[in-house]
Protein backbone atom coordinates (compact mmCIF):
# COMPACT_ATOMS: atom_id res chain seq x y z
CA UNK A 1 0.00 0.00 0.00
CA UNK A 2 1.59 3.24 -0.83
CA UNK A 3 1.22 6.33 0.84
CA UNK A 4 -0.60 9.13 0.33
CA UNK A 5 0.35 13.02 0.77
CA UNK A 6 -2.89 14.61 2.80
CA UNK A 7 -3.76 17.98 1.34
CA UNK A 8 -6.77 18.90 2.98
CA UNK A 9 -7.92 17.33 6.55
CA UNK A 10 -11.06 16.16 5.11
CA UNK A 11 -11.55 13.62 1.97
CA UNK A 12 -13.76 14.13 -0.74
CA UNK A 13 -16.68 11.65 -1.17
CA UNK A 14 -17.03 11.42 -4.96
CA UNK A 15 -19.92 9.37 -6.48
CA UNK A 16 -21.05 5.62 -6.29
CA UNK A 17 -17.78 4.78 -4.54
CA UNK A 18 -19.43 4.32 -1.62
CA UNK A 19 -17.14 3.79 1.35
CA UNK A 20 -13.89 5.04 0.03
CA UNK A 21 -12.72 8.42 -0.07
CA UNK A 22 -10.62 10.81 -2.31
CA UNK A 23 -8.17 12.58 -1.49
CA UNK A 24 -7.64 16.16 -3.24
CA UNK A 25 -5.12 16.21 -5.85
CA UNK A 26 -5.39 13.10 -7.13
CA UNK A 27 -6.22 11.91 -10.51
CA UNK A 28 -8.34 13.59 -13.48
CA UNK A 29 -7.44 16.40 -15.99
CA UNK A 30 -5.16 19.22 -14.52
CA UNK A 31 -6.34 22.52 -14.96
CA UNK A 32 -5.01 24.12 -18.03
CA UNK A 33 -3.75 21.15 -19.63
CA UNK A 34 -3.65 20.22 -23.61
CA UNK A 35 -3.89 22.54 -26.27
CA UNK A 36 -5.26 26.31 -25.97
CA UNK A 37 -8.33 26.64 -28.11
CA UNK A 38 -7.24 28.47 -31.49
CA UNK A 39 -11.19 30.03 -32.03
CA UNK A 40 -11.26 28.28 -35.93
CA UNK A 41 -14.21 25.84 -36.31
CA UNK A 42 -13.38 23.23 -39.26
CA UNK A 43 -15.92 22.91 -41.65
CA UNK A 44 -16.09 20.63 -44.60
CA UNK A 45 -17.40 21.88 -48.10
CA UNK A 46 -18.01 19.61 -51.12
CA UNK A 47 -16.39 21.48 -54.03
CA UNK A 48 -15.50 20.69 -57.70
CA UNK A 49 -12.06 19.58 -58.28
CA UNK A 50 -10.65 22.22 -60.61
CA UNK A 51 -12.41 24.67 -57.39
CA UNK A 52 -9.93 23.22 -55.35
CA UNK A 53 -6.80 23.37 -57.02
CA UNK A 54 -7.05 26.87 -57.63
CA UNK A 55 -7.95 27.85 -54.41
CA UNK A 56 -4.94 25.87 -53.84
CA UNK A 57 -2.80 27.12 -56.08
CA UNK A 58 -3.97 30.50 -55.39
CA UNK A 59 -2.91 30.09 -51.30
CA UNK A 60 0.26 28.96 -52.23
CA UNK A 61 1.28 32.08 -54.55
CA UNK A 62 0.15 33.99 -52.08
CA UNK A 63 2.57 32.30 -48.54
CA UNK A 64 -0.96 31.18 -47.04
CA UNK A 65 -2.65 27.90 -46.21
CA UNK A 66 -5.81 27.06 -47.82
CA UNK A 67 -7.94 27.94 -44.79
CA UNK A 68 -6.28 31.54 -44.35
CA UNK A 69 -6.56 32.43 -48.27
CA UNK A 70 -10.07 31.33 -48.11
CA UNK A 71 -10.86 33.24 -44.64
CA UNK A 72 -9.22 36.56 -45.94
CA UNK A 73 -11.58 36.22 -49.79
CA UNK A 74 -14.48 35.37 -47.23
CA UNK A 75 -14.00 38.56 -44.69
CA UNK A 76 -14.12 41.00 -47.30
Amino acid sequence: MSKRIVYSDQPIEIGRRVGRAVLPGHGGARLGAGRPRSGNKSVTLRLPAKLIKAVRRDAKRAGQTMSEFVASKLER
